[in-house]
């Protein structure tokens, strides 16, 4: 009975750990894509009354079912990609740059099939979700860049003070 009890709690804590280790990398993904989410919305609801003033057309602020449906799985289809490049947990030797590019041509690769999918269903206003989409995309693109180029320049700029410690530390 001692072996079978010891037996169980050693599963257990292995079952708890390897679950520990799913939601560690679960959480992160579900933010991020509801964060996505939230902005194909706010950006669609934007650049519909943007559209609407420009082009003439009555928006009459209404999202189709087939556009928020769309809007989950792009969602979703981000963070998990974003997960699988940036969260180190299944690509962990590559350089943040390399991740960048794979990550990007992925995501064009997405946002193509997202396009092709709404040509082949006539929607009044699926052109406009897919300057939303597109928009978002170049959106994420863009922001990653940019933390790249901060991640870098921050970097420089710690190794240098590291290296300015390290010098006085020897010379003092």
């Amino acid at each position: 009975m001692k072996r079978f009890i010891q037996l169980h709690d050693r599963t257990h804590r292995a079952l708890e750990n390897k679950m520990e280790r799913l939601m560690a990398f679960v959480m992160p993904l579900k933010v991020f894509g509801a964060m996505i989410f939230t902005g194909f919305i706010i950006l669609y609801m934007m650049s519909g009354v943007l559209y609407a003033y420009f082009s003439g057309d009555e928006f009459n602020y209404s999202i189709p079912f087939t556009f928020i449906l769309q809007g989950l799985i792009l969602a979703a289809l981000i963070s998990l990609l974003w997960g699988i490049f940036f969260s180190d947990v299944i690509v962990k030797k590559w350089r943040y740059f390399s991740r960048l590019i794979v990550f990007s041509i992925s995501l064009m690769v997405l946002l193509a099939v997202c396009l092709l999918t709404f040509m082949a269903i006539p929607v009044h206003w699926a052109y406009l979700w897919l300057i939303t989409n597109g928009v978002i995309g170049i959106g994420i693109v863009f922001f990653s860049i940019i933390s790249e180029i901060r991640f870098k320049s921050t970097g420089r700029r710690y190794t240098e003070i590291l290296n300015l410690y390290k010098a006085s530390k020897f010379n003092g």
